[in-house]
């Protein structure tokens, strides 16, 4: 089979990695079409994953009619492309939302299979609560749902995703979770008497700094806090300020690349932090893999299936607004031994729901039920 990736935005070239893979182990001839210009960095890019790269006009906000013009320019031009490769199977990865429309229209006038991987939930995502409801942020969603059950199969990257569209008991659906080629590292804790927290990844306007900062000086009452930061992003300098103004000790590791330097720093921190905006519809992050690949027990705001694994693995402690004083109180009474056995459930749940035999056992079900309908 001809299959076609579809992927607007590079945030999830790792995904795609692993569908390129998965497919082409398969037997099958895959493409990668993907846009030229950059979410994250906001500059054009090239990248030897993709194969046909599709020019779109910037945009510099994400917040912007320039964007949401970005978006409907790269599903047009996708549709086009499309009909000179003339596949038999696209995969096709949202946002953008606009890819359902032009996707389904192509579909409906050819013969070929179809795969919606709804990757995140635009508008719900953004912290921009007060305008989710109005123009032109209902219609971004609507185009999205009504076409998305023109698909021949839609996958989600997490259970909550699901139920928020409403696709718990649809039958042609299922939760494929992120997933990384990458096994966890040989660990070695060396753990203080202090309390050694680290954040790995973007610092960016959905991360919920006043909430962990409020956390890490209760946490201070109790022991001395350090802080470990592993990135960068636009609130890294407000966020590093407000720490030591409120006396939390914070440590710039800046990026690190490296996976054995990574695990280093989490080998000497107690816990990671997984905080977001409470207004962030999310339910599984890379950053939670990424931790949970190190061996480092949470501290989650996030809800949905992050929170139920927290739960239920006891991969560290869910906290809120209304649990922070004694959850603080709670993890600085904690044994060693209590420590480690998490970090033992972290490394544990990542075997059994992340990598990437995980992934392809997933997968096959799908890939059964799409050749079996065809």
């Amino acid at each position: 089979m001809k299959i076609v990736i579809v992927c607007a935005f590079d945030t999830y070239f790792e995904r795609v990695r692993l569908l390129k893979k998965y497919y082409e182990e398969k037997g099958n001839e895959v493409l990668i079409l993907s846009s030229s210009f950059s979410h994250r960095k906001k500059e054009q890019i090239q990248s030897d994953l993709v194969d046909i790269s599709i020019s779109t006009k910037p945009y510099y906000k994400n917040l912007s009619i320039d964007r949401l013009y970005n978006h409907y320019e790269f599903s047009s031009k996708t549709k086009e492309q499309l009909e000179t490769i003339q596949p038999d199977l696209i995969h096709c990865l949202i946002p953008c939302n606009s890819l359902c429309k032009t996707m389904s229209e192509y579909k409906e006038k050819h013969n070929v299979k179809l795969i919606f991987d709804v990757m995140d939930l635009w508008p719900e995502t953004m912290p921009i609560q007060t305008l989710k409801n109005h123009f032109p942020f209902t219609l971004w969603k609507n185009i999205r749902d009504r076409y998305l059950k023109n698909a021949d199969y839609i996958l989600c990257e997490c259970d909550l995703f699901k139920e928020k569209l409403n696709l718990i008991h649809y039958e042609s659906c299922s939760t494929l979770y992120w997933s990384k080629e990458n096994l966890p590292l040989d660990s070695h804790p060396e753990l203080s008497d202090d309390l050694e927290f680290c954040y790995l990844g973007s610092i960016n306007h959905i991360i919920d700094i006043p909430f962990i900062v409020q956390f890490l000086k209760e946490c201070s009452l109790y022991k001395k806090v350090r802080l470990h930061i592993i990135g960068n992003g636009e609130n890294k300098t407000d966020w590093i300020y407000s720490c030591l103004e409120n006396g939390i000790n914070v440590i710039d590791h800046k990026e690190i690349y490296d996976p054995e330097k990574k695990q280093k720093i989490f080998d000497q921190c107690h816990y990671a932090l997984n905080v977001m905006k409470p207004s962030v519809v999310v339910g599984l992050t890379m950053k939670s893999l990424d931790y949970l690949c190190g061996s480092i027990p949470m501290i989650n705001t996030i809800q949905g299936d992050t929170y139920t694994l927290c739960e239920e693995k006891d991969l560290g402690w869910n906290v809120d607004t209304l649990n922070y004083k004694k959850a603080a109180y709670l993890l600085c009474e904690e044994s060693k031994e209590c420590q480690l056995q998490r970090r033992r459930n972290c490394k544990e749940a990542y075997y059994t729901y992340f990598t990437y035999e995980s992934f392809k056992m997933k997968l096959d079900e799908v890939y059964g039920k799409i050749l079996h309908n065809g």
